[in-house]
């Protein structure tokens, strides 16, 4: 009888419950799966999105609503005022900064991002070119949902190793860690196309600077243990061994299935100063056809050629990071890690930062699959 009573209860609790739960009609719901935040004159924020609208026939069809308020709130209810349906944010895929928002900073943006319940932590952030609203607002010949498609963009990239994971679980995280900064990918608008066009620099919550996306992969190797990548390099002729005459100062080959491992070692605590080792393997995919690579020692001297290359290009790159003060690669982290009861805080680490230095050591070993002699 007890068992009877029980299940009775439980029934009519679930069906309770069950009466309680907001329901989410799909023809009645409209699909906010990208957001677009610019700064708009007085401070104000100018909120576009890109809203699929679902039919009684289950057709869809993307609109763009966009509104200026004084707060991103404000904005999105402005929004819905211009709709015929309520707004979701279950299905948010992308939120873009225009650039000079990003600049004045994304700080309070994030933060309203991540307390809200409806948006999953694993949305993509990014910086756009100039203004995010004439990117979300163009007419894309070959676009259909431009949403969707700049989700697919970015997630396709960070998949092919070309830029870096940016959800905002992980740009929360790096915010947490109060000792580096953090990286975002750009996007630009490139005729009837979207590309990601580089890398934005962060520091603390504003946008300070930007490489090329092509330095992502050195980047990475910096960063991170790398599993698979591919490199173009231009590579000095003086150095390598030529079948025929060649006028030119440099020839440009191709290495895939590049696997890195990096060590950091904390060399001296007052400059401070960093011993940055970089294992690498790769397979040659493409050289030109004078290019003699038919001994160890010719390889051997290839194999050079790429680590005074690649040590050039991460130098550079580690130099651009500090004139712009913005440690993405949380040499700070290390530091703290290394040095007992250091007392730093990331502005102390930032007066530190500018006069790091890092001593780079690549050493490759090329795996010459595919590539006949």
């Amino acid at each position: 009888m007890n068992s009877y009573k029980l299940l009775v209860l439980l029934c009519t609790t679930c069906i309770i419950l069950m009466g309680c739960t907001e329901q989410h009609i799909l023809e009645r719901t409209s699909l906010t799966t990208l957001i677009g935040y610019d700064l708009a004159e007085d401070d104000q924020i100018t909120v576009t999105a890109a809203i699929r609208q679902i039919n009684p026939d289950l057709e869809s069809n993307v609109e763009i609503q966009s509104a200026t308020e004084p707060t991103s709130r404000g904005a999105r209810l402005k929004i819905d005022l211009k709709t015929s349906k309520k707004i979701g944010s279950g299905q948010l895929r992308v939120v873009l900064f225009g650039e000079e928002l990003a600049k004045a900073g994304i700080v309070d943006s994030i933060h309203t991002l991540k307390i809200n319940p409806e948006i999953s932590n694993g949305i993509y952030l990014a910086v756009v070119e100039g203004n995010s609203k004439s990117l979300i607002e163009n007419n894309y010949k070959n676009i259909t949902d431009i949403g969707q498609h700049i989700f697919q963009l970015i997630e396709h990239n960070i998949d092919q190793n070309h830029v870096l994971s940016s959800t905002l679980h992980e740009i929360n995280r790096e915010n947490l860690s109060k000792l580096g900064d953090y990286s975002l990918p750009m996007l630009k608008k490139q005729g009837e196309y979207v590309e990601i066009s580089s890398i934005g620099f962060f520091k603390e919550d504003k946008f300070v600077g930007s490489l090329p996306a092509e330095d992502f992969l050195y980047i990475k190797m910096i960063r991170d243990n790398l599993q698979d990548g591919s490199l173009g390099l231009a590579l000095p002729t003086t150095t390598l061994e030529l079948s025929s005459d060649d006028s030119s100062e440099e020839i440009q080959i191709a290495v895939d299935s590049i696997k890195s491992k990096r060590k950091i070692k904390l060399a001296d605590k007052t400059v401070p100063e960093f011993d940055l080792l970089i294992d690498l393997e790769s397979r040659l995919v493409e050289v030109p056809s004078n290019l003699r690579i038919k001994n160890i020692e010719s390889t051997e001297n290839l194999e050079k050629a790429i680590n005074k290359k690649i040590e050039s290009e991460i130098n550079r790159i580690i130099q651009y990071s500090q004139e712009i003060n913005s440690d993405i690669f949380r040499f700070g982290e290390r530091y703290k890690a290394q040095v007992r009861k250091a007392n730093i805080d990331l502005e102390k680490w930032h007066e530190m930062y500018t006069e790091m230095k890092v001593n780079v050591t690549v050493n490759t070993k090329i795996v010459r699959d595919g590539v006949f002699q």
